[in-house]
């Protein structure tokens, strides 16, 4: 198999917040986001997308019902800078994204943080530097 695409699909509890936090996070919608059941954001440099399915629809054939106590992957989000992991801190914090690890320097010497959106997804925001 030769897939030209891949994106992620995900259940969350509410769409409307789900499009208001990642709208607030600054991540550009995929297409008109005009279905009431599925908000669509574009990720990074590539536009990676994840489609973020409304509780009750198609997508509960095939992910967890609520409440999800475990995640099935973790996305990462690469930074450029300390300043641009401690300002997207500062932005997912205001727009209600859980923190789950503050911003720190780990042992391999990574810099970055740890949220979780309003269902619970994780993603890790990091600075590559080993500085």
């Amino acid at each position: 198999m030769n897939a030209s695409m891949i994106w992620a699909n995900s259940s969350v509890k509410d769409v409307e917040r789900t499009r208001k936090f990642y709208g607030q996070l600054g991540f550009n919608p995929n297409g008109n986001n005009n279905d009431p059941r599925l908000a669509s954001f574009k990720f990074g440099k590539d536009d990676f997308v994840i489609h973020y399915f409304q509780e009750g629809s198609q997508i509960d054939n095939y992910l967890p019902s609520w409440p999800i106590h475990s995640n099935e992957i973790m996305f990462t989000l690469s930074a450029e800078s300390k300043k641009e992991v401690d300002e997207f801190y500062k932005t997912v914090k205001d727009a209600g994204g859980t923190i789950i690890n503050e911003p720190l320097r780990d042992k391999a010497g990574y810099y970055g943080f740890v949220f979780s959106d309003p269902d619970g997804h994780k993603f890790n925001v990091l600075l590559m530097d080993n500085m």
